[in-house]
């Protein structure tokens, strides 16, 4: 009986010594770096968790942003800006790659007026009287893959935020 032609091939395999070391590290210390990428996954250093969400104020606390600094793209994202609203008021101003890099889904509450001009956002509110901090919160979903930079200002309050969107 004939052997098939994958048998009857004559030609010596050809190893390479760097592929079959690559072989055996991956066989002993494998199991070991998958835990560990599903243990850093499950806490959230590639999208939302403990790892990546952040909280940035300024020094009198009187502008904070909570934002997830590590996130994927076309992953829903919350943004919660916190002001001090000493005015009747409030007028936010969101710059930086924020209008480029993300698309808005939902804004709460609503803006009395916003207006957009030159990849600033602007958003103004008539918040009247209010004992605590006024709070706004954007619904984004990322766009575009990479390192970005937003600035928020509010009043002569000013914050920078830096957030890394994964493919």
């Amino acid at each position: 009986m004939a052997k098939p032609a994958s048998v009857q091939n004559k030609i010596p395999v050809k190893e390479s010594p760097k592929w079959l070391a690559f072989e055996y590290i991956m066989q002993k210390y494998g199991g070991v770096a998958l835990i560990i990428i599903v243990c850093l996954g499950l806490l959230g250093l590639f999208s939302d968790g403990v790892l990546s969400s952040k909280r940035v104020s300024d020094p009198t606390h009187a502008l904070s942003v909570e934002y997830e600094k590590i996130g994927r793209i076309d992953s829903d994202m919350n943004i919660k800006i916190e002001t001090a609203a000493t005015e009747e008021n409030v007028t936010l101003v969101l710059s930086g790659d924020l209008m480029e890099a993300n698309e808005i889904k939902s804004l709460y509450p609503t803006a009395e007026r916003m207006t957009s001009h030159n990849g600033e956002l602007v958003l103004h509110y008539r918040v009247g009287a209010l004992s605590g901090p006024f709070v706004v919160w954007l619904g984004v979903t990322p766009r575009q893959i990479g390192d970005h930079q937003y600035t928020l200002r509010s009043g002569d309050k000013s914050l920078n935020v830096n957030q890394f969107i994964l493919p």
